[in-house]
């Protein structure tokens, strides 16, 4: 991959959800940013926000040490609350668990379509059939779109979607979120390393 594909057209906007915005989504807002900037840079936009943030929250230090163990700080990080706005700008709404990705489209009736826990989005992405020769912007908005149609098409019963959420709990907790949440991550940005190789 070269990284020359031409910056016509926004980014491609994903939008994690948790529920407070201080554990579970920042760390996947990190992960998959600086996962597909390797592959695909300045094609993505991955933000964050919480179902109950609270304002300017910071990430507790259990969080922080995960965030220094891959690779990045999350110094500075400030929880933001989810309002409409966040689900309307993003073309991909990943949550963390599947009653916020109820809230999301309570929020945003219209978002039904583009709003996945993302272990169901990971299990669902392999079903979807890329679109050809296209540049990362358009392989995802096709994906999207067509994801949808493959929920009852996944393997398995949708029980194993949600990612559990950490705070306050032991340090196995902490492992188990991720052992939960990264091979979801790992799926999307590898489908998207394979597709721009194809593509390329």
């Amino acid at each position: 991959m070269t990284g020359s594909w031409e910056i016509d057209v926004a980014p491609f906007r994903i939008l994690a959800v948790c529920t407070g915005n201080i554990c579970r989504s920042p760390l996947v807002e990190q992960l998959l940013q600086r996962g597909l900037d390797q592959i695909a840079p300045m094609q993505f936009a991955v933000s964050s926000a919480g179902t109950n943030a609270m304002a300017d929250d910071t990430v507790p230090p259990e969080i922080a040490r995960i965030a220094d163990r891959h690779g990045f700080t999350l110094e500075g990080f400030r929880a933001e609350r989810l309002d409409p706005r966040h689900i309307r700008d993003a073309d991909l709404v990943l949550t963390m668990e599947r009653a916020q990705r109820s809230m999301v489209v309570q929020m945003a009736p219209g978002a039904l379509k583009r709003t996945f826990t993302l272990r169901e989005f990971a299990r669902i992405l392999p079903l979807v059939p890329p679109e050809d020769s296209s540049s990362p912007i358009e392989r995802w908005q096709s994906v999207a779109a067509l994801a949808q149609r493959y929920r009852r098409r996944a393997p398995g019963d949708g029980g194993d979607d949600d990612v559990v959420d950490p705070i306050g709990r032991s340090e196995a907790v902490h492992q188990t979120m991720l052992d939960e949440m990264l091979p979801a991550i790992t799926t999307l940005i590898e489908w998207e390393r394979r597709l721009g190789r194809i593509g390329a």
